[in-house]
């Protein structure tokens, strides 16, 4: 019989394999002011899909965990509590690590104003409204993670509906990322679009890079029919091929050469719906360090440009010679352990020590909520490279 926790097992290896491309396309500036830079940023530039997939991923789940939600008050605070807890506590040290070691610490603070870009950064509002969808964050990955946050948000509202809860989520998010934009300024749906709202947090809730997480939303209803199967294997399998080969083709044209569901969304969000369909009647087996890579993935996603920067400051403050592809070479080797520590030790020890705090807080005003939501093991928890013993 299989495992709830194993089920999921291709989306966990889809981060792993998202985090990967990110990274690299990161690493790829290791060649700025060579003369490998075209090439390798033609090959290596299209890694930043990986956010895309992230976002989709998120939206599905989203939906995925909070299959047994009640509706109540006492499941909304639990699902926040738990989102919060997990995405809160290591970004807040590794934006702190960043400063530190990348900013030169209270040198990064002679500028006026980054004491206020810091606190907003690290409350995850967008501290510079003209950088869209970036922001300008101390912590430049966090953008992607502003998104994430304020998805979750208006997920968790829109949990106190109830039964009504997919219609309200759809129409929030069709008031706010088409209804205003198309109102305001005739347009929508470019994701380097800024808006000039005067409240900035407007220019974050209008960008249709959101589009993904619902898109993500999508996939898992589709998922989750237990009428909606394809009975046939070489169909699934002509799918899965098709829609991979596709989105990585694409990624090589003038089809999609950026974030938001017209550009890598779109693409994406098709693959992943075409993996979830075959894994109905497929036995996907990713390989186990993929998925073990994918539950790391947000420790990876948030201290690898750390790694790069500080290890290759070694490497020139002593002397040490190394050519760009050494450097993306030894970085990434070195980016997976320090996120493999990371997650134990900040994610899982940190984080539940942070869960807990707020769970025994929040018992003393409402009744805390009994198994809210399906969080498998393999969401939470490392899954060990070796197979298990029956």
């Amino acid at each position: 019989m299989k495992l709830v926790n194993q089920k999921l097992d291709w989306i966990q290896a889809l981060r792993g394999i998202a985090v990967m491309a990110v990274m690299l396309s990161h690493a790829r500036y290791f060649f700025l002011s060579t003369p490998e830079w075209g090439v390798v940023d033609s090959w290596l530039g299209p890694g930043a899909m990986g956010v895309d997939l992230f976002f989709i991923i998120s939206g599905f789940i989203m939906v995925y965990t909070t299959q047994k939600s009640d509706g109540s008050v006492a499941s909304s605070i639990d699902f926040s509590i738990k989102r919060f807890a997990r995405i809160w506590p290591v970004y807040a040290v590794a934006t702190i690590a960043y400063v530190i070691l990348v900013k030169d610490g209270m040198a990064y603070f002679a500028e006026p104003g980054r004491w206020t870009i810091l606190l907003k950064s690290l409350v995850l509002f967008p501290p510079v409204r003209s950088d869209v969808p970036f922001f300008g964050f101390t912590l430049p990955l966090a953008w992607t993670l502003a998104f994430e946050v304020y998805f979750y948000a208006v997920f968790c509202i829109s949990m106190l509906f109830g039964r009504g809860r997919w219609l309200a989520l759809c129409a929030w998010m069709l008031a706010t990322v088409v209804a205003i934009p198309l109102i305001e300024h005739n347009h929508a749906f470019n994701v380097r679009t800024n808006f000039n709202f005067s409240f900035d947090y407007f220019n974050l809730i209008t960008n249709s890079i959101i589009v993904d997480f619902m898109a993500g939303v999508g996939i898992a209803h589709i998922y989750l029919a237990r009428n909606l199967r394809l009975s046939s294997r070489i169909l699934c399998l002509n799918l899965m091929w098709v829609s991979i080969g596709f989105a990585v083709w694409c990624n090589y044209t003038t089809a999609a050469d950026f974030h938001g569901p017209t550009k890598w969304g779109w693409l994406l969000a098709l693959m992943v719906l075409c993996i979830a369909l075959a894994s109905k009647t497929v036995n996907l087996a990713p390989p186990r360090f993929l998925v073990w890579l994918g539950t790391i993935s947000y420790s990876v996603y948030l201290f690898h440009t750390l790694v790069q920067f500080v290890l290759s400051r070694w490497l020139d403050e002593h002397g040490i010679p190394a050519q760009a592809w050494g450097r993306v070479y030894i970085t990434t080797l070195f980016a997976i352990p320090v996120a493999a520590l990371s997650h134990h030790y900040l994610e899982v020890k940190l984080g539940g020590a942070t869960r807990d705090l707020l769970d025994r807080m929040a018992a003393r005003f409402w009744k805390p909520a009994a198994a809210t939501e399906e969080e498998s093991t393999a969401l939470a928890q490392p899954v060990p490279l070796r197979k298990r013993s029956a």
